[in-house]
């Protein structure tokens, strides 16, 4: 009987990481597929338009999710309720769109944007907001150990919406109808796949508590506020080109940082599957949790040199055939993106270590020192130097950041920040107190 469990488990694993990989694959290819096609189906407007759109979307997805996808893995006491996650993901779902109307109208009021431009961004914002919205359910899943089911179906949503809008870039004229035919057909695709989940993970929502709300709030708002620097810093490049040069000059960029989702995908292999053991082991086993760790940062270290040396030699031939244009001009911006897409990497790993170990600060205060460099010195190297200056701010940016957290991660252990982590914190749903952790 326990041989049946053992094989049982260890099947359940391997669909766990196989269709986590498909996830991760898809939403990092996600962008190059549809640039790809409306590169060769419309103007580079156009495509510099959308990878301006990918970047903000990006980072509207970000604050839709509150930070709170591997808390809510690695809540392993469920100090929170599902209905707890559900409702915080309604409040920053809502405000996430709110505040991209209000940016939206303002920059279309002030004449940066043109309506056209708005409004193709606006239609990106949703695409990426819709899965935000989707992943409070997968994260459940995840949570009672089916990460297959809840990747299987993100990775069928994404992957259908991404289809549908590729296919239709090819046969009809207006970008922006293609868009909204992705958005719709994910949301479809949600409504028809998510109940299959519940045989899994209880999805029951209950009365709402104000006071687990506001713990909850309180405990996602450093890795929310984190993650969007965070964010920001990846895509900083992107923001520096639509605010100092051209539209025409953003396809390029988007183009030339494209092999970076590589890098995104091995990542996500790396850690995603890994979240719930190491939340798991930095619980019960501190020195098990040093080795994980350790194991985790030589085989990132290893695969972000692999795929540098790989670009070097082969990848800007294959993006120049790709996107029908020549970019051996930029090869050296982008070996430099490449070399800051490493660092970003690395820093990447290190928000997941800060998040399991609860010390969620020194996530916003790392990132907010990268933006800091962003805001100090962006325009004055945008200005001075161009693309090749704003290239080079990524780099010193990214590697502030990554300074910052080894910072924090060496800290010597004190009282945890937030409940589910503290014994002496009560659970705010039972009232009993929780086991106190083994200290070092």
């Amino acid at each position: 009987m326990n041989g049946l469990r053992t094989a049982s488990g260890n099947r359940i694993r391997r669909a766990g990481f196989f269709w986590n990989a498909v996830y991760a694959g898809l939403n990092a290819v996600q962008t190059a597929l549809i640039l790809f096609a409306v590169s060769r189906r419309y103007d580079l407007w156009a495509a510099g338009v959308l990878t301006i759109g990918f970047a903000i979307g990006n980072l509207a997805a970000i604050t839709s999710r509150y930070g709170l996808r591997n808390y809510q893995v690695t809540d392993v006491r469920e100090t929170f309720r599902f209905t707890d996650y559900f409702l915080n993901r309604i409040i920053a779902t809502a405000g996430t769109a709110v505040l991209a109307l209000m940016f939206l109208a303002l920059m279309t009021v002030c004449g940066r944007y043109s309506p056209d431009k708005s409004l193709i961004i606006l239609e990106v914002i949703l695409l990426r907001i819709e899965g935000a919205f989707e992943e409070v359910y997968v994260g459940r899943l995840e949570q009672k150990g089916r990460l297959d089911v809840g990747s299987r179906i993100a990775s069928i949503r994404l992957g259908g919406s991404t289809l549908v809008i590729f296919a239709a870039v090819w046969f009809l004229p207006d970008l922006r109808l293609c868009l909204l035919l992705g958005i719709v057909t994910g949301i479809l695709l949600d409504l028809l796949l998510m109940p299959a989940g519940k045989r899994y993970a209880d999805f029951g929502l209950h009365p709402f508590s104000g006071k687990a709300a506001g713990e909850l709030l309180k405990a996602g708002f450093p890795l929310c506020a984190g993650l969007v620097l965070y964010n920001y810093a990846g895509n900083a490049p992107k923001y520096l080109v639509d605010l100092f040069l051209t539209d025409e000059l953003q396809a390029v960029c988007g183009y030339i940082m494209m092999p970076m989702f590589v890098l995104s995908i091995l990542n996500f292999l790396v850690m995603q599957p890994a979240v719930k053991g190491l939340g798991d082991s930095w619980n019960m086993d501190r020195v098990r949790f040093r080795q994980k760790v350790f194991r985790h940062i030589l085989v990132i270290s290893g695969l972000a040199a692999a795929v540098i040396v790989t670009g070097f030699f082969a990848g800007l031939p294959i993006l120049s055939a790709m996107y029908r244009i020549d970019l051996a001009p930029y090869r050296k911006e982008f070996l430099i993106l490449m070399t800051g897409g490493a660092l970003y990497a690395v820093s990447s790993y290190l928000i997941l270590l800060l998040t399991t170990m609860r010390r969620q600060n020194g996530i916003i205060r790392g990132c907010g020192a990268a933006v800091l460099v962003y805001l100090a010195l962006g325009g004055f190297m945008s200005r001075k130097a161009g693309f090749t200056g704003a290239c080079w701010l990524y780099v010193v940016a990214n590697l502030v950041m990554a300074g910052v957290f080894l910072l924090f991660l060496r800290r010597r252990e004190g009282r945890d920040e937030y409940p589910d982590s503290s014994g002496k914190n009560e659970d705010v749903h039972s009232g009993e107190q929780a086991d106190p952790e083994k200290p070092d």
